[in-house]
């Protein structure tokens, strides 16, 4: 038996979601996608028994772009599913698996495949998490430390299982898939908890959302530190509102062919062509590279690339701070980090996903469902040379350079999660207007179509 269908025959025993033998109403739609986020946010606030909760904020901010609250079932996120789709995707572009996801056969493949890695992922990331020192079992509680470990992995390996089936449940009875479910709500979670979240402790309430402070501290007559926190909160909505401009942009590029009425085949691009996955990465390994360094703000690499939020630290040291020459460094050096960064990155993508001019041309030239059918994709292929390698180095220097200048600022929430949000919201928009479903948000609809 080949390892291929070794893999198809147990991912048929992984649990699945069965499609809907009638047809959902987008009212269903809306409805099921509604309590796919409540139960979501119920598993984010179930704690894993056994943790010691203490997790760093820096670690915590990336888990939000994973839809992952951490110390929660919800630990895992979306990772393993999402790594699971790219390594198909990537396995599929290099031409290692066959799956044609033209059929009906291809797409029952792809189904098993996705199931079986993402439940391989979920088994690797739990071990990583314990063993990596990441998420640190309770060792104060009375029970064997192989015991403890293995509770806790259980409760990992339920919540990653829940969370796909989730995703699954989503894609099939929701409106869009379950990953931009749960990645917005994280962050919109997230966002709404740094704008209006507060404690009460001894009895006496501790503000920790931006918007408290800002009130708190001009009732206390700290004008600078007020005006510090209603700065960022506007910075906040500015990079939000460029973020949702810039995703709205595409790039028309005019291909060598000319239908019946004299028009020339134009091939419409997003500006932001590889969306935020390269920003992601950047992220993803300051953070490791800071926890290899144990998060010590001293170490001068660590400092380096931890976010300058220039606005804050201006609240606090004054004018002294721009005038201190390794803080002016620290600001061009976290720039170039994701603007150069977000352009390697982005080429890169745009051939490890197939999403470069060769492979563009074939899929432009073999459907039947477009003009350039039975084209020669080597024309075709030329004219896309031209704009897809400068829009993949200009899609990663946008997103770099938002993500860096809000960081540098000093938002309310990071750079890259205003980046997700806001694309993650286009989508959900999209996905509401072909499902009929802008009725139910009428305020947003209305405004998105001007």
């Amino acid at each position: 038996m080949s390892d291929t269908s070794m893999i198809e025959k147990i991912a048929k025993y992984i649990p699945s979601i069965k499609p809907s033998i009638v047809t959902l109403t987008t009212k269903e739609r809306v409805l099921n996608t509604l309590l796919v986020i409540v139960i979501y946010a119920i598993l984010s606030s179930i704690y894993i028994f056994g943790l010691d909760l203490s997790v760093t904020q820096r670690l915590a901010q990336l888990a939000i772009l994973f839809g992952s609250n951490l110390g929660t079932l919800t630990t895992l996120g979306i990772g393993p599913i999402v790594l699971s789709s790219i390594l198909l995707q990537l396995l599929i572009g290099m031409g290692i698996l066959s799956i044609n996801l033209t059929t009906e056969d291809g797409k029952r493949k792809y189904n098993l495949y996705y199931r079986f890695f993402a439940i391989v992922f979920i088994i690797l990331e739990a071990f990583v998490l314990l063993l990596s020192g990441t998420i640190i079992p309770n060792y104060s509680l009375d029970i064997n430390p192989v015991v403890l470990h293995v509770i806790i992995f259980l409760q990992l390996f339920v919540g990653g299982i829940i969370i796909l089936l989730l995703d699954d449940f989503s894609s099939k009875y929701g409106i869009t898939s379950g990953i931009n479910v749960m990645i917005f709500t994280s962050i919109s979670i997230a966002l709404f908890i740094r704008l209006f979240g507060f404690s009460i402790i001894a009895d006496q309430i501790q503000y920790t959302g931006e918007l408290l402070l800002a009130i708190d501290f001009f009732l206390q007559g700290n004008t600078i530190m007020g005006l510090v926190f209603v700065s960022t909160i506007l910075f906040t909505f500015i990079i939000i509102y460029l973020s949702a401009y810039l995703s709205k942009l595409k790039i028309e590029i005019p291909l060598l062919y000319v239908n019946i009425r004299g028009e020339t085949q134009k091939f419409p691009i997003n500006v932001l062509y590889t969306s935020v996955i390269p920003v992601i990465f950047i992220y993803a390994i300051i953070v490791q590279i800071q926890h290899l360094f144990g998060f010590d703000n001293q170490n001068i690499i660590v400092r380096m690339l931890n976010p300058p939020r220039l606005l804050l630290s201006l609240g606090q040291y004054g004018v002294s701070y721009i005038l201190d020459p390794l803080n002016i460094i620290h600001i061009f050096v976290y720039l170039l980090i994701f603007t150069i960064g977000g352009m390697l990155l982005s080429l890169y993508w745009i051939y490890a996903l197939g999403l470069d001019p060769n492979n563009l041309a074939k899929q432009l030239t073999e459907n039947p469902a477009l003009g350039l059918y039975s084209r020669d994709p080597r024309i075709i292929k030329e004219d896309l040379e031209k704009y897809i390698k400068p829009v993949g180095y200009l899609s990663g220097i946008f997103v770099g350079f938002l993500a860096a200048i809000s960081d540098i600022v000093g938002t309310v929430i990071s750079g890259i999660s205003i980046l997700l949000l806001v694309l993650i919201a286009n989508q959900l928009y999209q996905d509401l207007e072909k499902n009929g479903g802008l009725e139910y948000v009428p305020i947003i609809g209305k405004y998105l179509k001007k």
